[in-house]
């Protein structure tokens, strides 16, 4: 078969569609009815009815100056009611073409409303959030006012700090269905959040609840918890410059500023410098002392037309000219700063530093898109449209909270709210080496979280000693046992995994340590929880990292001498103050950017759904802001290191520092399915990191910002339109969608392939896929660019026949493709027969040319597809060996255990028949929503590892909670305690499909996870036990979070065999010296042993079963030779197993036929199998 590719822009999965009509307008004023023309126009396309979007109203358009694209955001309604986040974004080219990337409309609207007139009224609503919230029944607010029978506003009262609107709208419950609902705008008194709360106007059940305040601090998930982070790494952002002036009379007075000026991230990179009239002349234009748009300062204090910066250590959040800093009438805000005092000693500086940076993430911004009419945060839009009064209120030291910083973010006319805490920290050097003089000095490590000894300025001290638990494993170092070796009086060092924190640190306690480190599997430290033990230990506990720890345990043993305790201060204060962490402020403003430009600046709870990446954004500016010049990508980028008083390359707050090499953070799109959003941000945060560097690399740097050629520019103005254009609500294949989008209009897709490439490398590549928006956990990563992007020939091998009986034929399939810009010639391919095959038939010319099957293709034009098939038959004598079967029918004792693993939970492996692949009966082990770890262990007896390749197989059926639930196989050698888990590389047919951390907290972790969809068989290659006679053990593990109806994993079928496969390698070369090689998936084609295919159960055939003709291609004739009364069950079963073919027949008879449709099924070895009074017949059959 021969295709030809025409070159395109790959649109990854429809996600562009874009353009498919073009609808041109008359002028730019006719946008929005362009694009509201085209979604009327098309409703179909977007899998929506007329109605569906008929009754609508446009939220926002504004439009983007650099590129000329009005950006529209349609509100489905229904009756005029609003389906809360159900927006279209329509983004209208100046030529008329409409680009839209994903909608979040409700199909078929009108037939699922429950109604249009609520039973509850908006008072008893109100009721209802408040109670959510915390607040008693008697501090319900008055009603305000009645707008109408719609829209009403209650006094703010006790509860609130502003008034509290109540407006009707439709919302999602949990079985997506649209529900009437009251929709509660509230700002709490007693905290810092804001909260959106739908309430069901027919039951009073929440419906929703989200909060527009955005916190940096960090949870801790359940072994491997980490800190709020932020990380960077790449070329500063200084200052904007531009050929524009500000609005400043001769004789004016400057504005002079002494604060830690960007590129610098903190008083740890650098010193204060005094920034004179640093406003940006086209954001700030009459500087940011401004409000009213005339020339001079209307204040003399931190207040401005973008910001306001106050203290608020009273927490009363209530700005005053007498709490901000004043500069008095030379503005010259020049305070005195210490880094050896308290915050409160230096509150003038911070405040300063506050204002100023606002300021600069305002400017800075600004050049980039995010202005007045993009919902940017200022008191006077000065004409040039959005809505106003909302420059940002910062608040300095603020009193609600430590060790933390916030964001709110309302619509635009509303103004952000940023809270800053000052930090204390149970992190730092707090491990000293006291010798060998080698790797004295002393060492960053963070304290276990709220348990252990205390950490106090007088330091433990003692031999450093590596436990061990005397069993020779790999796992002896772990302390999950208790140690062996001495360690009285002696700091002990830990490796993690396995187990709780708190066993392995009261193991050392109790055998007599005095101090104890745990040392992580990665270049990371981690915040660890106590577990069950961990109130009972009373010995200082930390963790450091991989290569920290790696220094120690050379030495230990061998005059290693450890100190643990905080280092001196040498009267520095006990905290330290967020308003001088540049990083930490960039951060938090990010937040109030992600959420004014996705789905429009008055669309502010867009970024409510479960993978949305607006912690990776806010990363992101930390990261952009703060690069100096001479930095690289691979450098490490720790974003908080000054609070957390780390060095200036730690790790910050997050669980990697950031930098483009993967050895020092090497998370993919997979890490980022996980419920904590930091977690979640930190892969989106690195992914669009790689993207700035990829940029530099091609376009060069320039801290100029008028180059708007150079690449960091480049990189900044791809992620801020990607934020314009991605859907509400985006996951991350939205958003890479959205990147990729913004080069289509910015830069004609030149750096499509790049960037593509770029997101391929971190997992999220062309068929990456995000499943649902809604959840942050069912996406699936890839790794594939655009095929067109890699300019060679390429080849692919696989086989419709992967499982056969010795005799058999097998069919194997070579694509030959050829992505260079030029014409390939003299093209050849071959594949060598194995030892066993023999060749029948090739296609296109194919030939048997001493035993290798060769084609001479000639000349391939650019973008030419080849199809090549060829035919072999297989020896009848040459198969796999069956050493051991256990069917799994019988629970005697005497063979197989099942046991609770590290007393985690209490359910266990058990034999039922409600789920069965063989015989009767099979093993499986729920997956209930507590911890457990589960164990199916066969004990006797010891099996011997015999053959030339060695395999042990297993059918299995799982449905878990994905990349969080998993089962896995374990080896164990008879006479030896350790037990030793196969590498995924070893693991093949249905491979493992999971790398997970933190049920088990195992390094690496890989095994099955998420959903099988039906009985698979898996392989494991067994070579390295060669020899050996081995137990082996089935493990599954679950958490406490996610419930999966009828999960679990059952196992069927146990197999030791000798595997015979028929396994070549493919080859292209071409006059030009390319050469590319494939092998067909998983080893190639498994010949089975002598039992049948899928069932591994002896042929029979009662029935006297025929099959004609075979091999067919579309229509086989299946003959009954012997009568069976009742019901007849035909199926046709795949070479993997699957059923997937099925129907009945009644009273078949002597010589009857029926035919069976086979067209449509792929080629390949099947099995028809017949259930009927007489017995069950099975038969193979070749679909060509």
């Amino acid at each position: 078969m021969l295709r030809t590719f025409v070159p395109r822009l790959w649109l990854l999965a429809g996600a562009l569609v874009c353009l498919a009509v073009s609808l041109q307008s008359q002028n730019t004023t006719a946008q929005q009815e362009t694009a509201l023309r085209f979604l009327q126009s098309n409703p179909t396309a977007f899998n929506l009815s007329r109605q569906d979007v008929s009754d609508v109203r446009i939220t926002d358009a504004y439009r983007s100056k650099h590129n000329g694209v009005t950006h529209v955001w349609v509100q489905q309604q229904h009756a005029g009611i609003p389906v809360f986040n159900a927006l279209f974004g329509l983004h209208v080219k100046p030529d008329g073409s409409v680009l839209h990337l994903g909608h979040r409309f409700v199909p078929n609207l009108a037939q699922q409303v429950n109604t249009t007139l609520p039973s509850l009224g908006a008072a008893r609503a109100l009721e209802i959030a408040l109670h959510q919230l915390g607040f008693s029944a008697d501090q319900m607010p008055a009603l305000k006012r009645k707008v109408d029978e719609r829209h009403w506003i209650f006094e703010k009262g006790s509860v609130s700090n502003s008034e509290i609107p109540v407006k009707i709208c439709y919302d999602l419950n949990d079985k997506g269905q649209p529900r009437l609902a009251w929709s509660l705008y509230i700002d709490p008194v007693n905290n810092a959040d804001l909260w959106t709360i739908n309430v069901d106007a027919q039951t009073g059940q929440l419906l929703s609840q989200y909060n527009h305040t955005v916190y940096c601090q960090l949870g801790h998930p359940h072994l491997a918890g980490e800190t709020c982070t932020e990380t960077a790494a790449a070329p500063a952002t200084p200052s904007p410059k531009s050929s524009a002036k500000l609005h400043q009379p001769e004789g004016s007075v400057d504005e002079t500023y002494n604060v830690f000026a960007l590129p610098l991230e903190s008083p740890a990179h650098g010193a204060r410098t005094l920034e004179v009239n640093p406003a940006d002349p086209i954001a700030s234009p009459y500087g940011w002392l401004d409000v009213n748009g005339m020339d001079g300062a209307d204040f003399t204090y931190t207040r401005g037309n973008n910001v306001w910066a106050f203290d608020d250590s009273a927490n009363d959040n209530s700005p005053l000219a007498s709490e901000s800093a004043n500069g008095g009438p030379d503005l010259l805000f020049d305070f005195p700063f210490d880094p050896n005092v308290e915050p409160v000693d230096n509150l003038l500086a911070a405040i300063t530093n506050l204002f100023y940076m606002n300021n600069k993430m305002h400017d800075i911004t600004y050049r980039f898109g995010f202005d007045e009419e993009a919902g940017n945060f200022q008191t006077n839009n000065y004409g040039n449209g959005g809505d106003g009064n909302d420059a940002v209120l910062a608040q300095a030291i603020d009193g609600s909270g430590t060790d933390n910083a916030n964001f709110s973010t309302p619509s635009d006319g509303s103004p952000g709210r940023m809270q800053m805490y000052v930090w204390g920290g149970s992190s730092g050097d707090i491990v000293k080496v006291n010798g060998p003089s080698q790797i004295a000095g002393t060492y960053y490590a963070v304290q276990a979280n709220n348990w252990g000894g205390a950490i106090s300025q007088t330091p433990v001290t003692g031999a450093g000693v590596v436990t061990n638990d005397g069993t020779g494993s790999n796992d002896a170092t772990k302390n999950c046992t208790p140690p062996v070796n001495d360690l009285q009086g002696k700091i002990a060092i830990v490796d993690r995994g396995n187990c709780e924190f708190g066993r392995k640190a009261l193991y050392a306690q109790q055998a007599g340590a005095v101090g104890c480190i745990i040392c992580n599997y990665e270049d990371a430290t981690v915040n660890m929880g106590p577990g069950v033990q961990g109130a009972q230990v009373t010995i200082p506990v930390v963790s450091m990292t991989k290569p920290n720890c790696d220094k120690l345990r050379q030495f230990a043993g061998n005059g290693l001498n450890i100190s643990i305790g905080q280092p001196s201060n040498g009267g520095g204060p006990d905290q330290l103050d967020g308003d001088f962490d540049n990083g930490i402020i960039s951060h938090e403003y990010g937040h109030g950017i992600s959420n004014r430009l996705t789905g429009g600046p008055n669309a502010s709870s867009c970024l409510s759904n479960g993978e949305q990446m607006g912690e990776g954004w806010s990363d992101f500016f930390s990261l952009i802001m703060t690069v100096k010049p001479g930095d690289f990508a691979e450098m490490r980028r720790g974003v908080g290191t000054y609070v957390q008083r780390q060095p200036n390359d730690g790790q910050g707050i997050r669980r990697f520092p950031y930098s483009t090499d993967m050895s020092i953070n090497p998370q993919t799109y997979a890490a980022a399915q996980d419920s904590q959003q930091h977690n979640r941000g930190e892969i989106w945060a690195q992914v669009t990191w790689d993207l700035y560097w990829a940029m530099v690399e091609k376009y060069g740097y320039d801290p100029d910002l008028n180059n708007t050629s150079s690449g960091n520019f480049r990189a900044i103005q791809l992620v801020m339109d990607g934020m314009k254009l991605q859907p509400c609500r985006p996951g991350f294949v939205d958003g890479r969608d959205a990147i990729i989008a913004a080069d289509v209009l910015n830069y004609d897709a030149v750096d499509t392939c790049l960037i593509v490439s770029v997101f391929a490398r971190r997992g999220l590549g062309i068929h990456a896929d995000q499943g649902s928006f809604n959840d942050a956990i069912d996406g699936t990563e890839n790794f594939d660019p655009i095929p067109t992007c890699i300019k060679e020939i390429k080849i692919s091998k696989t086989t419709s026949t992967p499982f056969i009986q010795a005799g058999d034929e097998t069919m194997f399939t070579i694509t030959i493709t050829n992505h260079k810009d030029e014409t390939a010639t003299n093209v050849v391919v071959t594949d060598p027969l194995p030892a066993g095959l023999s060749f029948i038939s090739a296609d296109n010319g194919g030939t048997d040319n001493g035993g290798v099957v060769t084609w001479n293709l000639g000349d391939m034009p650019t973008g030419q597809v080849i199809e090549l098939h060829y035919t072999a038959k297989s020896d009848p004598a040459m198969r796999s060996l069956l050493n051991f079967r256990d069917d799994m029918d019988v629970d005697d004792g005497t063979n197989w255990i099942s046991l609770v693993n590290n007393d985690e939970g209490t359910n266990v492996f058990y034999l039922q028949s409600d789920s069965v692949k063989v015989g009767n009966m099979a093993w499986r082990a729920d997956a209930p929503i507590t911890e457990t770890d589960q164990v199916l262990l066969h004990y006797n007896p010891a099996l011997p590892v015999t053959g030339t390749t060695p395999v042990m197989r297993f059918w299995h059926n799982y449905n878990t909670e994905a990349n969080a639930d998993a089962g896995f196989l374990e080896i164990q050698r008879s006479g030896n305690n350790s037990w030793f888990r196969l590498e995924p590389d070893k693991v093949f047919g249905s491979g493992y499909n999971s790398v997970q951390y933190g049920t088990f907290a195992i390094p690496y972790l890989s095994g099955f996870s998420g959903n099988s969809n039906g009985w698979v068989r898996s392989y494991f290659d067994l070579s390295d036990f060669k020899g050996d006679n081995i137990l082996f053990q089935f493990r599954f593990g679950t958490d406490d979070n996610t419930n999966v109806p009828n999960g679990g994993w059952v196992i069927d079928q146990v197999d030791l065999i000798d595997l015979f496969t028929y396994d070549s390698e493919a080859c292209v070369t071409s006059d030009a010296g390319d050469i590319a090689c494939a092998n067909a998936p998983n080893r190639g084609v498994i010949v089975d042993t002598d039992a049948t295919i899928g069932t591994d159960e002896p042929a029979t055939n009662p029935l006297g079963l025929t099959v004609r003709p075979n091999p067919t291609t579309d229509w086989l004739n299946l003959g009954f030779g012997q009568s069976a009364e009742g019901q007849v069950q035909i199926r046709l079963i795949s070479a993997d197993g699957r059923t997937v073919l099925q129907q009945q027949a009644n009273n078949v008879l002597a010589g009857q036929m029926m035919p069976i449709n086979v067209k449509n099924l792929p080629s390949g070895m099947y099995v028809v199998q017949v259930e009927s009074s007489l017995g069950n017949s099975v038969i193979k059959v070749v679909k060509r």
